[in-house]
């Protein structure tokens, strides 16, 4: 197991967590109240990702998941994929790295690894994973983005047609200047981003359908 996510002191993390919440939904600035609760525990720079990616007010996670939706909901519809966004997330819990649910009920991990992408073995082995996953949804057809400023994005793309084609799927895959801006176009979106998911109509989480149903792995709740 990689070291930084045999560091994470889970147990601490519910109980700062929790008094997280409390703070939150009493409308406390979470930038704030977050480095209070990690100057008090001693909390990693890892740990306090976690709570940073995992933890919201009720309200707010109460919003999101009125836009989540099940795969019953999804039937014969258009999904548009938040391509860098499932990958990382789905190649992190290939690594073992930390992968969580939030209280919004969606799946994030806290790798970093959008920071600083790059394109390798473990991608690959990753896209194969993802489209797997999508050849298990009831979806009439869709769309893939990738943001172009990230590292091979041309390539990614190109393995994903691959992979898409072979796997009999009706896709698109798209190298774009901005992702977030082509998703804010699209009714469903797959995607963990919270900006996205309070823009568009509908939200399927993907990543958590494949870590889930393809991967077999059980993420952890924060």
């Amino acid at each position: 197991m990689p070291k930084q996510a045999s560091n994470i002191r889970w147990v601490t993390l519910h109980e700062v967590a929790r008094d997280l919440r409390y703070l939150l939904n009493r409308g406390y600035h979470k930038e704030t109240s977050l480095n209070f609760l990690a100057n008090r525990w001693q909390l990693s720079s890892l740990e306090r990702e976690v709570l940073t990616r995992a933890v919201f007010s009720h309200k707010e996670a109460r919003k999101r998941k009125q836009r989540k939706l099940l795969i019953k909901e999804i039937r014969g519809c258009f999904l548009a994929v938040d391509g860098h966004n499932i990958l990382i997330t789905v190649e992190s819990a290939l690594r073992n790295l930390p992968v969580f649910i939030c209280d919004d009920g969606f799946v994030r991990d806290a790798s970093r690894l959008s920071r600083k992408f790059r394109y390798s073995d473990s991608s690959q082995q990753a896209l194969a994973c993802i489209i797997q996953g999508l050849k298990r949804l009831p979806l009439k057809g869709g769309v893939v983005y990738f943001d172009a400023p990230l590292s091979r994005s041309g390539e990614l793309a190109a393995l994903a047609r691959q992979y898409l084609s072979k796997a009999g799927l009706s896709f698109n895959c798209e190298v774009v200047k901005s992702a977030d801006q082509e998703l804010k176009k699209c009714p469903i979106i797959a995607s963990s981003d919270t900006v996205l998911i309070e823009s568009v109509q509908g939200t399927f989480d993907l990543a958590a359908h494949v870590i889930s149903k393809v991967l077999r792995q059980k993420p952890k709740r924060v």
